[in-house]
């Protein structure tokens, strides 16, 4: 009876003890696996400061954030600064569950290495811009806009003051050559046509008689910055208007992101 009685107390404690090894080991990595489950991948390549390639082939594309592209200020420190956070490293992945891949194929990702956020350490070091694109980036939308926020008061990286960008050597395009320019830091100049606001999101929407060529976006993490500044975006319907921005494409349509009042400008 004994022997039987300690059988039956290890059978029913064994699951306990497993599952607290477990969530202390979620623990560790920055949050329990029931809010963020995820997946641990080896780091093969660092492409650049968002984008890495892990065993079994698949790029990542860090969520939430943009990285300098080869040729821009800080692209090498950028670089360096990722692969110094994950080189050669096993991480953990929080991959995008309502849109896993995006349209080169990669996955979109929140990565963690030893326990850190690398998305946003690379942010909070003016190594990279805010990025946000629903639906996924939505969910650290806030702390990500306070991590940049932080970087530029601080004028680390890419906001110190003899790297801003020069503006005069940056492309001013139409809103129909929008769309040529993905990827690409450019000026869109041209008349407003629509402007509409949703509970987290404003709309500015370019569009000639054959319908929308572009659009500017302002997440609600933005709002506070251009209230603050005295600006409306809701008065910009049929004013000729310049918004600068990495072009992006969102279901066919080219788009900027727009997070901080100075990037558009009204003639």
């Amino acid at each position: 009876m004994v022997k039987t009685k300690r059988a039956y107390h290890w059978a029913t404690a064994l699951p306990v003890l497993i599952a607290v090894l477990v969530l202390s080991l979620c623990w560790r990595e920055g949050g329990l696996y029931a809010k963020e489950p995820g997946r641990y991948a080896l780091v093969k390549k660092v492409i650049d400061g968002d984008t890495i390639a892990v065993e079994g082939g698949d790029r990542v594309r860090y969520l939430g954030i943009d990285a300098p592209e080869s040729g821009e200020p800080f692209y090498e420190e950028a670089r360096q600064r990722n692969a110094a956070l994950v080189g050669g490293k096993t991480v953990r992945l929080v991959i995008c569950g309502e849109e896993r891949r995006d349209k080169y194929g990669r996955l979109l990702a929140w990565v963690y290495s030893d326990g850190v956020l690398v998305n946003r350490t690379l942010l909070s070091e003016g190594l990279a811009r805010l990025f946000i694109i629903p639906p996924c980036g939505l969910e650290k939308a806030g702390d990500f806009d306070k991590a940049e926020k932080e970087a530029i008061g601080r004028k680390a990286g890419l906001w110190s003051a003899n790297t801003q960008r020069n503006d005069k050597a940056v492309a001013t395009v139409a809103p129909s050559e929008a769309a040529l320019h993905e990827g690409e830091y450019v000026k869109v100049r041209g008349r407003v046509s629509y402007v509409h606001k949703a509970k987290n999101v404003i709309f500015m929407d370019f569009s000639d008689a054959r319908g929308k060529e572009f659009t500017a976006v302002i997440f609600k993490t933005s709002f506070s910055e251009f209230k603050s500044a005295g600006v409306d975006p809701l008065k910009y319907r049929g004013k000729m208007v310049t918004v600068s921005g990495k072009v992006s494409m969102y279901r066919g349509r080219p788009e900027i992101v727009v997070k901080l009042p100075r990037q558009i400008s009204i003639d």
